[in-house]
């Protein structure tokens, strides 16, 4: 497993005295006549190990409308999701050495009592989406997955009776998740992942210190380090994403104001939200968290 972990949308943290510094942002200026903002998830901490999570949550309440990577509540998900992550034509025995596959069969049943009798028709990035999960939960000690907090966003704006928007629909999701990458290619990360697994480990421990830290500098270094996807692949799962979310985001903010929660590692870097936003001429600025108010604090983060 490794820092691939941050997109996983079963798959982008905080706890540190400044995390909100660098992971909470304020979107004004260029036009707009309400401010929006813009928050890093990481789609496996559990919303007690994030400072100021009940202000975070107030503030996203506030704002006309969430706007997160999907709609969560979109009815076609399931089916969607479902269709995409099954293979038609292969099996993942047809796709690994026998050793391969017996190394992945005895991972699973370890980890969920769960053989590839049962899985053997899955896609291998779900399989390793799956493994990285469960790897984690074990690392973190707890009995289940941690309820997303992009999920609260989205609950907390329909019991105050707020849009919700999606940045993709499910099919673009699943396609960009599950289709982009060929199967012997999702084969090949799976296996690497689950062979070099204790390694992947401490990969996520270490940018999830810096995530908990709100060190964004020390994110995005990490990001650039991690060779678990090629740079086309990173293109594909963030760039190409980013450029397609800065189409419609303008509009949105421009129309009402957003509270917009993506995966963090989708604001770092030239090709992240933060720098985009900039480019366009609005201004983004670190919020920094405090007991009853919210105050703008000194960027730390300036790409």
């Amino acid at each position: 497993m490794n820092k691939r972990v941050s997109f996983v949308a079963v798959i982008v943290w905080m706890v540190a005295g400044c995390a909100n510094a660098q992971l909470l942002w304020k979107i004004s200026g260029n036009g707009l006549v309400k401010p929006s903002y813009l928050f890093g998830t990481h789609h496996l901490i559990d919303k007690d190990r994030i400072k100021g999570f009940d202000q975070i949550l107030a503030l996203s309440g506030k704002a006309d409308a969430v706007v997160g990577e999907m709609d969560l509540n979109n009815p076609d998900i399931k089916a969607t999701m479902e269709e995409a992550e099954m293979m038609q034509d292969t099996t993942l025995k047809e796709l690994l050495t026998p050793q391969d596959y017996a190394m992945v069969d005895y991972e699973f049943k370890n980890l969920m009592q769960v053989g590839l009798s049962q899985l053997g028709n899955v896609k291998p990035m779900l399989l390793d989406m799956m493994f990285s999960v469960m790897m984690y939960t074990k690392m973190m000690g707890f009995s289940k997955q941690p309820e997303g907090v992009d999920v609260i966003f989205q609950k907390n704006a329909e019991a105050n009776h707020k849009k919700v928007i999606g940045l993709e629909t499910p099919e673009q999701e699943a396609n960009i998740l599950f289709n982009t990458i060929p199967l012997e290619r999702q084969a090949d990360i799976l296996m690497n992942d689950i062979k070099h697994s204790q390694q992947g480990l401490e990969q996520v421990n270490e940018l999830t210190t810096a995530y908990l830290a709100g060190n964004m500098v020390r994110v995005e270094t990490l990001n650039d380090e991690d060779d678990s996807l090629t740079p086309a692949e990173k293109q594909l799962m963030f760039d190409d994403r980013n450029a397609a979310w800065m189409k419609e985001l303008p509009g949105l903010i421009k129309k009402q104001s957003c509270f917009i929660d993506v995966g963090f590692i989708h604001l770092i870097g030239k090709s992240g939200l933060i720098h985009q936003l900039r480019k366009l001429g609005y201004t983004v600025e670190p919020l920094l968290l405090q007991e009853k108010y919210i105050h703008k604090v000194a960027p730390g983060y300036n790409n």
